[in-house]
């Protein structure tokens, strides 16, 4: 019996392997019958078959969460690059927009300055424009002392503090100067008397003057030949006086005459020769300027004792620029020649210098401190191919140096022009000549 139970289970076994072969055969792809609970010929159960897992399944998850951290870490890259260059982009646009408000501020201060002088002028002074000036005036300087504070408190080094009181005086060295240029056309300034034995050797040479109150002060004048001139009596009242010259330098171009000006600035031999005078020295002070063209002269005049030396310190700047045309042409009393002075802007040199009490330059015990306002500048562009030139300078009743000791020393009361002032543009035609050929000979008496 056991014998025939083997031969049937055997020959089960064979039928079903021969119904699996030809169901490969006909390219069946039915699964293969399984048997959970069949037990062995020993009686034992046979475990039940599992399907392997898939590997690249596993595989395509994994990549996945990568590039979702990915995608993820470089939008949050992106996004903080983006707010660094919005917040970089806002303090531009907000130190654009404080560098306009105080250009602006600047602007004002010198419009509402030539109002108050003009109605000072007229004798009807409106106290209303009088209070808005010092309002102006009053925000401008608790902008720059907040500024200064800000520097000296925030800032590692003193060269950025520096830097702005240097820019601030070259701009108000620049601002004088165009200043003093536009009043010469607005107020008509008096024209000079050239005497014949002068011999200026200029072409389309003209020099116009007027004396002011210094401060705004009204000034005590008296009428001479149709001409307001100071008066000799012995009134407080400071004065001061202000000069325009024009002139032209044929076949000359802008560059030759601005740098020999610029240089002139702080050369002793050139002022010792140009005045004639003896025992100045000029020192270029501070080696930290923001930019090559600004300097700190330090000038100083040398006394036998007992009487003290006399020294000043001078802030200079010199720009291009582009300026109105009827701004530089010569003041007119003639309507219809203003009108035909021509429309548009020229290119041209601005050079400017001024005293300036922000410096640092020892103060000596043996020297006086000149502390009274003094400048003087030139502006000067091409016109064809010649080099225009308008000098302009301003100095008070007081400002007394070897080199002008005074106002009559450039204008008598007559208005006429003084020899000794001739001698000096005579001088100064003769030294540009010399360099423009190669440079300036120093003179053999100094």
């Amino acid at each position: 019996m056991k014998a025939m139970t083997m031969v049937i289970q055997k020959s089960f076994s064979m039928l079903l392997m021969t119904m699996e072969t030809k169901k490969k055969g006909k390219g069946s792809k039915s699964k293969p019958v399984k048997f959970e609970k069949s037990k062995s010929a020993s009686g034992t159960k046979r475990p039940a078959q599992k399907p392997a897992a898939s590997s690249e399944g596993t595989a395509e998850v994994v990549d996945a969460k990568k590039l979702k951290r990915r995608k993820q870490i470089a939008a949050a890259s992106r996004a903080s690059r983006a707010r660094r260059k919005r917040e970089l982009e806002d303090l531009r646009e907000e130190n654009k927009r404080l560098r306009e408000e105080r250009s602006q501020f600047l602007s004002k201060i010198g419009e509402l300055q030539m109002k108050v002088e003009n109605m000072r002028e007229r004798g009807s002074l409106d106290m209303r424009v009088e209070n808005e000036l010092l309002r102006a005036q009053l925000m401008e300087h608790k902008r720059f002392v907040s500024c200064f504070k800000h520097l000296c408190d925030g800032a590692p080094t003193t060269i950025n503090a520096r830097h702005i009181i240097y820019k601030q005086g070259s701009d108000s060295a620049q601002a004088h100067v165009l200043g003093l240029i536009s009043q010469s056309v607005a107020d008509n300034w008096v024209e000079a008397t050239i005497p014949a034995e002068a011999e200026i050797p200029y072409q389309n040479f003209s020099m116009r003057y007027k004396f002011k109150a210094d401060y705004g002060e009204n000034p005590t004048t008296s009428m001479e030949n149709g001409m307001l001139m100071p008066s000799m009596s012995n009134s407080k009242v400071r004065q001061r006086l202000n000069v325009r010259i024009d002139l032209t330098y044929p076949g000359l171009d802008t560059a030759t005459v601005s740098d020999f000006l610029w240089s002139s600035m702080s050369d002793t031999s050139v002022q010792q020769r140009l005045y004639n005078i003896k025992g100045i020295e000029l020192t270029q002070l501070a080696d930290d300027m923001p930019d090559k063209d600004t300097k700190m002269v330090y000038y100083r005049e040398k006394w036998d004792a007992p009487k003290k030396d006399q020294d000043w310190v001078m802030i200079c700047n010199r720009r291009r620029r582009d300026l109105p045309k009827s701004t530089l042409t010569v003041p007119c009393k003639d309507t219809k020649s203003k009108s035909k002075q021509g429309i548009g802007k020229v290119n041209s040199v601005v050079l400017a210098l001024q005293t300036t009490q922000h410096s640092v330059a020892p103060q000596f015990h043996n020297a006086n401190r000149i502390t009274s306002m003094f400048a003087q500048g030139a502006v000067t562009w091409n016109v064809g191919g010649d080099a225009r030139l308008c000098v302009v300078f301003s100095f008070p009743d007081d400002f007394k140096i070897k080199a002008v000791e005074g106002f009559q020393e450039v204008i008598h009361p007559d208005g006429t022009l003084t020899l000794k002032f001739a001698e000096v543009l005579k001088e100064f035609n003769q030294m540009l000549d010399e360099h423009q050929g190669g440079g300036v000979k120093p003179s053999p008496d100094l």
